[in-house]
């Protein structure tokens, strides 16, 4: 039996976990206890693993603890969604776990599970029992205690972990109500179980078939000049990526970004550095690149070099209309601020492109988008400061992973709804210092009451509440509040629920289910029931949600 775990057995462990995971997301996707089309869990879990190994293919007979640290970088940037980033941090404890070793013995194996616990958990403002988390730290504890034995193995420790995680997934209606009010158990939890019966089945050499080429993974579409290549110069120069392999193993990553950063920052725009354990990842854009390479090579060997001649990408930006050709060309200094906001729906797109809002990454609450993507649209732009309004609750988690890769520049408002996210963006003052702006674009947040309607896809008991296939839902604040069979009185239902004395301006983005003469009519219903109210209507052409509405 296997005593000790290397690079090349870590590799078929994460590979097989990711063909585990992926053939069964969609199982995943079905455990959303919310009655709605947007069960999405599997798909992001799956979606960030693909980028963690896409980048670990590159490393397939590197020694474990790089293999381990390309694995984690990979799902760093790739990460979506709060099931997403949490897994990423899984794996990045789990990497430093290991860090500096070719190979680890039992005791190390378990202690590396326990690590990635602690680094989850450390990730996560307000840590939720009966989740992955819980599923996570219940079975790392299985894992020390079957470590323990004389007689342990890899293998031995793995089947206790897999075991554990089981019965912890079985225990999670336990521990959160709503799970058990809907039948199910925790769908991140499940999607770790299946990763870890990857593992297993890579550890005890049974067969699983994965394909060792690069996985697509499905981008989030970021509409902005150029997204890919940051904001281009005239002479647009080369877009310069490449690995530092540093003499030793980082004890203080975050200090290394920062001294590697300092150093290559004058010699070019756009520039991303990641640090984990002894690699550091560039990218930058620079008209010499020789010069980058030459400076980043004081830090130590350079590896996975890439350089690509963004000129002769230019006809690309052709395709733009002008007034991103001219910002993407734009010379000169960066402005002090933009923003980067998530959402979904030409409507919606465009309430918040004239609001002034740069940096459009479509995605939602069926796609969210990666930590990268994220960080793409941040880069594209010339700014000095950037905002960025999540807009939903399950890609804040991403958003701050990104803060954390590009550091102080970035500043995420946690707006949980498009309502939250537009009176963020109408709070912000292009010439106001950037404390205040934060102030303002957080209190904006306060000042806005969210609702939206849309349909159930199956029967559920939810929230205490008798859920059938077809129902309107309409939720406040990401609760459902109200139930009804027509559209239109399950709208002013909730209106009734949202609008009080002291509400003065209501606004109704209608989605792309609804006619504009429908939306018409509740209009009209809604402004004879409360007028004391002034009414807006735009066409927000969001998908899923027939109705979202803002009251303040």
């Amino acid at each position: 039996m296997m005593q000790v775990l290397n690079g090349s057995l870590f590799v078929q462990m994460v590979l097989q976990g990711h063909a585990s995971l992926e053939q069964n997301k969609d199982r995943v996707n079905a455990l959303n206890v919310f009655p709605v089309p947007d069960g999405d869990t599997g798909t992001n879990m799956s979606l960030s693993m693909t980028s963690g190994v896409n980048e670990l293919k590159r490393y397939i007979n590197e020694p474990l603890h790089r293999a381990a640290e390309a694995v984690s970088t990979g799902l760093l940037m790739g990460a979506r969604g709060n099931s997403g980033v949490i897994l990423s941090q899984l794996f990045r404890g789990f990497a430093k776990g290991v860090a500096k070793k070719t190979e680890a013995d039992v005791k190390t194996f378990a202690d590396a599970f326990q690590n990635g616990v602690t680094t989850a958990y450390s990730a996560v403002v307000k840590p939720v029992e009966g989740t992955i988390l819980t599923v996570s730290k219940d079975a790392a504890a299985a894992a020390q205690t079957a470590a323990k034995d004389k007689n342990a193995t890899i293998q031995s420790v793995m089947e206790a972990v897999l075991n554990e995680a089981e019965r912890s997934l079985e225990r999670t209606p336990e521990l959160l109500p709503v799970l058990r009010q809907a039948g199910v158990v925790d769908s991140g939890g499940q999607g770790l179980v299946y990763i870890y019966k990857g593992w297993l089945a890579a550890i005890k050499g049974e067969s699983v078939s994965v394909d060792t080429s690069a996985v697509g993974a499905a981008p989030a579409k970021v509409l902005t000049p150029a997204a890919a290549h940051g904001d281009g110069e005239t002479e647009y120069g080369y877009c310069t990526e490449f690995i530092i392999r540093l003499p030793e193993a980082s004890d203080d990553e975050k200090a290394t970004e920062v001294a590697v950063r300092d150093a290559l920052m004058p010699l070019g725009d756009s520039l991303l550095v990641v640090a984990a354990d002894d690699i550091v990842k560039i990218h930058i854009h620079a008209l010499a690149p020789g010069n980058v390479l030459n400076k980043a090579q004081e830090f130590g060997e350079l590896t996975r070099i890439k350089i690509d001649n963004m000129t002769e990408q230019h006809h690309d930006l052709q395709s733009m209309d002008s007034g991103a050709v001219a910002a993407a060309e734009s010379e000169g200094p960066k402005k002090p601020y933009a923003i980067v906001t998530v959402t979904v729906g030409v409507g919606l797109t465009e309430v918040f492109k004239s609001l002034g809002a740069e940096g459009i990454i479509e995605g939602g609450q069926t796609m969210n988008p990666s930590t990268e993507d994220i960080v793409n649209s941040v880069k594209a732009l010339h700014a000095e400061h950037v905002f960025i309004l999540p807009n939903n609750s399950n890609i804040i988690m991403a958003a701050e992973q990104a803060k954390t890769v590009l550091g102080d520049t970035v500043t995420v408002i946690p707006t949980k709804t498009i309502p939250q996210g537009i009176a963020a963006a109408i709070s912000f003052d292009a010439a106001a210092a950037l404390e205040e702006n934060v102030e303002s674009m957080s209190g904006g947040i306060s000042r806005v009451k969210s609702g939206q309607i849309t349909q159930a896809v199956r029967d559920s008991n939810f929230q205490d509440l008798e859920i059938s296939e077809g129902d309107f839902m309409g939720m406040q604040e990401g609760k459902v509040v109200t139930l009804g069979k027509e559209l239109d009185l399950t709208a002013v239902s909730l209106l009734e629920k949202m609008i009080d004395d002291e509400s003065e301006v209501v606004t109704v983005f209608y989605g792309e289910d609804v006619t504009a003469e429908q939306a018409a009519k509740l209009l009209e219903e809604a402004q004879n029931q409360f007028d004391h109210c002034e009414f807006e209507l735009h066409y927000g052409g969001q998908p899923l949600y027939s109705y979202i509405f803002s009251v303040e």
